[in-house]
């Protein structure tokens, strides 16, 4: 696939994640683009290469300053939009990233810090992994994406789950580990978009690790 094709097909599917994870659409695309060969080498729709028990694959790896092949297992998607969502879900589950400041970037859309932040907590071996990143971000204009995203709200398939978001940031804030009950009042109100609420995930992430912020 072309990579005006690739990007024309997966951008609005990293546009939605954005706004449900805050995880910046241009990031998305980009590693996809990266990882996948444009989407020409996904086995199993794995665009990002993450690894898991689904299939056996011989994978480039860096080590000792140089690139050798080595086999290891990757995860299986029924589609490209499942693939999106797991990627989304394994950085906010990874805390590493939350501590590289990976979401503080995307909260100011900063797509070369961000890409920075996933090389330092070691998505990727390769050492040029964020440069890569950058350069296919500005060649294709994928920034475009993430102002786009930044404007919506999360979305959410019921009522019920703004309430639950609004009793947890209450409950934050009651053990200090939030310092403005506006949070709460926002996601009560159904105001609270994704890239705000991942900027609050990385600072009580730092508050519990004990970081005076």
């Amino acid at each position: 696939m072309n990579p005006p094709d690739f990007i024309a097909k997966l951008a609005p599917m990293a546009v939605y994640d954005m706004s449900r994870t805050g995880v910046l659409a241009s990031i998305t695309i980009a590693q996809a683009a990266l990882e996948s060969a444009w989407g020409a080498a996904a086995p199993g729709n794995n665009l990002f290469g993450i690894k898991g028990s689904g299939q056996q694959l011989p994978t480039q790896e860096y080590m000792n300053g140089s690139f050798v092949t080595v086999t290891d297992g990757f995860r299986v998607y029924d589609s490209w939009e499942g693939s999106v969502i797991d990627h989304s879900q394994f950085l906010l589950a990874g805390g590493r990233y939350a501590a590289a400041g990976f979401f503080v970037y995307c909260q100011a859309l900063d797509y070369a810090g961000a890409a920075q932040a996933l090389q330092n907590a070691g998505y990727a071996t390769d050492p040029g992994y964020a440069a890569k990143l950058i350069t296919m971000i500005r060649q294709y204009g994928l920034a475009e994406f993430d102002r786009e995203g930044s404007e919506n709200k999360m979305v959410f398939e019921h009522d019920w789950q703004w309430k639950l978001l609004g009793d947890a940031l209450d409950g934050l804030y009651k053990k200090g580990l939030i310092s403005d009950y506006t949070w709460a009042e926002k996601a009560y109100k159904r105001e609270l978009t994704q890239s705000e609420l991942a900027w609050l995930n990385t600072i009580i992430y730092a508050r519990q690790q004990g970081i005076g912020v």
